[in-house]
């Protein structure tokens, strides 16, 4: 019987676990990559730079053809492909691989539409400005009169908000 037929045997996404250790996974890798710069012979160095971009190459390539498959599979494939975009850890996989199916603007904008709820229930709200080279201009307005934090708690609530949606995202101003 072909997999596809077969009944789910779990869940399809990864627990907050299973997110952890990707998070640890790649903090690893940075470590490593950030070793390999310290190596004193430039060879040495090259040689694994070049090793580094040619796996990444491959995985690209890999995650690329998987999307390809999915979107081959209609409203199914779909649905798939919006499980698989939302998921943290493929999100950054496929960020960083320059796959995502979702622009930055759209992300930025689904994001403010987001945190906008809580915001409000602040007395607060976002707008955005402008998006230019990777950097957003946002406008805090209002504040809780009675929170004496308030912008700091708006602006953190926009960053975590930000950071989960756009962690492509280069930066941004409030203004």
């Amino acid at each position: 019987m072909p997999v596809e037929d077969e009944p789910a045997s779990g869940p399809v996404c990864p627990t907050p676990a299973g997110f952890e250790d990707l998070s640890r996974q790649a903090r690893n890798l940075q470590t490593l990559i950030d070793e390999t710069q310290k190596l004193p012979d430039p060879t040495a160095r090259a040689l694994l730079e070049k090793c580094l971009q040619s796996v990444l190459s491959f995985y690209g390539d890999g995650l690329a053809r998987m999307l390809e498959i999915v979107a081959g599979f209609g409203p199914s494939g779909e649905d798939l492909l919006e499980r698989l975009v939302n998921d943290p850890g493929v999100k950054g996989l496929l960020l960083i691989h320059g796959l995502h199916p979702v622009d930055l603007a759209t992300r930025l904008q689904e994001a403010l539409e987001k945190v906008r709820p809580y915001l409000e229930s602040h007395g607060g709200n976002v707008e955005l400005l402008g998006l230019e080279d990777g950097f957003a201009r946002l406008r805090l307005r209002g504040a809780c009169k009675t929170c004496p934090s308030s912008s700091v708690t708006l602006e953190l609530a926009v960053r975590k908000a930000l950071e989960e949606a756009c962690p492509d995202l280069l930066g941004f101003n409030v203004e």
